[in-house]
Formats: structure tokens, sequence, C-alpha cells
């Protein structure tokens, strides 16, 4: 997903995604039932911003396609198909891994599969997050498409801004008698719109000067201020609960997101002008593993009573992940070293799990 293979990396946008991680982390740390009004502002206020960040980021990398054999096999093949792989990977180890830490039946866990099919609200726990991956896969593939049928940036982003309109009149629509959409697929259209703002901004963004980019950060800060000022004292009631439907108005989600994001990025590409922080670029570059395994993390702080306090659930959330990457980093090597890549594994059985649990390592090794 957020590998950029053959790419020189940008460094701002690996700081991004570290500040995105960060807030996604600390979101589901503070939900575990922290009280505390101000606990409560920051909690809502950053979901304002922190998972339109990585599908805007997923935006900048888009490439248009022929609609050709070739084009459909670098979108569905190349594009997609890693990004489906990580989600039932992940998502088999970690339900396994939740049936045995958690001491749920088997009936349960069947049950927990079926909904890794389904996906969107019914998943839960370690899973909580998994709707982000199949939104991002359902979105990279329209976004695509739309890019590739419209030329015109103009055009491009006003296409993507009515069928964001449309995913907003959308929301909480039943899908068949049940409430749960299936890859909370109503979540797709307002993806498609973020993705092509951060596909058409990307060049712009580097063209603008340091001079202009501090103004909007100043401003980005004020406007986040003023914004978390009013909905602590009652007066702005913006929600965007993209898992569950629940966004207060449209005009607010349309533009507020998208101003906090400008504004992150520039205060990432102002911190790259100070150097290269390798915690930072640790982090944001295993972003992905961090956003699958930080729940199941969790569990360390619950087993553990001094560790159950938000600020020590962000850091375990985010660290324990980490060290499991590194681990698996490690594993791949020792494993699968270069010089025996053209060994023979014997019987067909083995050699597939063999090629399931390299295709594992491959997509959640360390950066």
């Amino acid at each position: 997903m957020w590998i950029m293979a053959k790419r020189k990396r940008i460094l701002w946008a690996d700081y991004a995604k570290c500040l995105g991680i960060v807030a996604v982390v600390l979101g589901h740390a503070i939900n575990r039932g922290e009280p505390g009004k101000a606990l409560d502002v920051v909690y809502n206020s950053i979901y304002w911003w922190h998972m339109p960040l990585f599908f805007i980021i997923g935006g900048f990398f888009l490439k248009p396609i022929r609609f050709n054999l070739a084009g459909w096999r670098y979108l569905l093949l190349k594009r997609a198909k890693p990004l489906l792989l990580s989600y039932l990977f992940n998502g088999i180890f970690l339900i396994l891994l939740s049936h045995f830490v958690r001491q749920q039946s088997w009936h349960y866990t069947w049950n927990y599969f079926m909904r890794l099919l389904y996906g969107g609200q019914t998943l839960n726990n370690y899973l909580s997050v998994f709707w982000f991956m199949t939104t991002y896969i359902l979105g990279i593939i329209a976004a695509i498409i739309l890019i590739s049928l419209v030329k015109a940036p103009l055009f491009q982003i006003l296409f993507s801004s009515v069928i964001f309109g449309i995913g907003i009149i959308l929301q909480g629509t039943d899908f068949w008698s049940h409430s749960d959409f299936p890859w909370d697929a109503l979540v797709v259209p307002l993806v498609i719109f973020w993705m092509v703002c951060g596909y058409n901004s990307f060049k712009l963004f580097r063209k603008i000067c340091l001079k202009w980019k501090l103004l909007y950060l100043v401003s980005a800060i004020l406007l986040y201020a003023v914004l978390i000022y009013r909905y602590a004292i009652g007066k702005l009631g913006f929600e965007l609960w993209l898992k569950s439907d629940q966004i207060t108005t449209g005009k607010q989600a349309l533009l507020i997101p998208l101003a906090l994001c400008f504004g992150v990025f520039v205060l990432c590409e102002i911190i790259g002008h100070f150097g290269t922080f390798k915690l930072l670029l640790t982090v944001g570059r295993n972003s992905e593993i961090i956003m699958y395994y930080h729940r199941a993390a969790f569990d360390i702080t619950t087993a553990i009573a001094f560790l159950d306090h938000w600020y020590l659930r962000l850091l375990v959330g985010i660290f324990v992940p980490l060290l499991f990457a590194y681990f698996l980093r490690l594993l791949k090597r020792r494993l699968y070293p270069k010089e025996n890549e053209g060994t023979k594994i014997q019987g067909p059985f083995r050699r597939f799990l063999l090629a399931v649990f390299r295709e594992y390592l491959s997509l959640n090794s360390a950066k």
C-alpha cells in the first residue's frame, strides 16, 4: 500500500504518514474509556483529518491507464492484488491470534473469518481498522479509472466532488435490509475525491514557494485551533466517523479535512528542511503494519495494569508493531537468503505453504 518500489521516497510524505499513524493509534488509545473533556475533544478532532490524510497520500502516485489488457493487468494485479493479499494474510493471522490470546471459541473464530470477507462495520477488536484497507482498494481502482477517463484536472476534481456529494447522501443506506455495507463501500465515494485531490495537488504542491506554504501553515493551525475551540464549547458539531457512516455535514466534510491535511503536508515539508529524523521515517515507512497490529498490541496494556493508560497504549501501539516488523524482516533474511532463492522445495503442498509464508513476510517486513 505505502510501498513505492523503484521510486525515490519523498521525505515529507513519510513524515506525514508518521503523524497520521500516530494520530490513528492515539485515537484508538483514547477510545478505551479514558475520561475527561480534553481527551474527548482531542479524540474527535483528530478524526477530522487522520484517515483522509492516508487517502490523499494514496492519490499522490496514481497513474492513468489505457483500457487494454496491459492497463487492466497493471490496475488489478500490480495495484489491487498486493493490497488484497495484505488484507487477507494479515486478517487471517490476527483472527487466529485473537482466537488463542482471547480464548475465543472456534464458532466465533469461523464467523470472524466470514466477517473478514464481508468487511466494513462487521469487523471489530483486532480487525476494527480493516475497513480502511477495503475502502482503499476500491478507492484506488475507482480513482484510477476516473483519471483515465477524464483527462482535464479541473473536470477530475469536479466529477470527484459530485461523487463525494453522492456518497454523503448515501451515508446510512441499508444493504438488502442490513445496516452494514460490504467492504464499507459507502465510504468509497469520499475516498475517490480525496485520492483525486491528492493526485492533482502533488505536483502543484512542490511548485509552491516556501513563503506561501508557511503562510498557509499558520492559517491551517489557526483554523484547527478555532475549530477545536468551537467544538469544545459546543458551537461546532462536525464529526467524521467514516467507518460508521456518521458525517454531520457534507460541506464541512468536503473542506475541513482537505484544509487540515495540506497543513500537515506543509508542516512535514518544513520538518524535512531541518534534516532526516530516523524515528519519524521508521514510523512513517511502517505505517501499514502499525495500522494492522496496534489494536492487538493494546492487549499487552490490558494484561499489565500499569501500562493501561492512553499515553502508554500509544507507545505500545506504535513500537510493538515496529518490533514485529523488524522480527519479520530478520526472519525473511534468515529463511530466504538471496543465494538460496533458486533452491527447489519438495512437495506441492509444502511449496504452497512456504510461498504463502514468504508472501506474508514480504508484505510486512520492515522497510
